[in-house]
């Protein structure tokens, strides 16, 4: 069986590559693929929480992680700051939607009760 350690950081080195991935996908406007991306990325950090022992991690692993958690974070962030815009183009339109279905309603009722 492989000792934790070297799992714990090919994991952490998976999260990073998923990230940069979903990065990349933001960047194009690939929303699909965001999210496939995004279901692994969710995957991973499962995977994580069931081996994560810190305290088995050396000193240079430790850094080893601390680099990459931070890759991690600046990717996510960017993504998101990417994604905001079309997540409010989304919500506008639901609302929308929403207005409208809400106006298709009230005007059937009004022409059922006239009939």
């Amino acid at each position: 069986m492989t000792s934790p350690s070297p799992q714990i950081l090919e994991l952490y080195r998976e999260i990073v590559a998923v990230t940069a991935s979903m990065l990349n996908a933001a960047r194009t406007e690939d929303w699909n693929s965001v999210l496939t991306h995004g279901l692994s990325y969710c995957e991973a950090v499962e995977r994580l929480r069931h081996i994560g022992v810190g305290e088995l991690l050396d000193d240079d692993e430790r850094r080893q992680k601390h680099d990459m958690l931070v890759q991690i974070l600046e990717n996510d962030a960017h993504t998101r700051d990417l994604a905001m815009p079309e997540l409010a183009r989304m919500s506008e339109l639901l609302g929308r939607m929403k207005r409208q279905q809400g106006a298709l309603r009230a005007y059937a009722g009004t022409k059922a009760r006239a009939l």
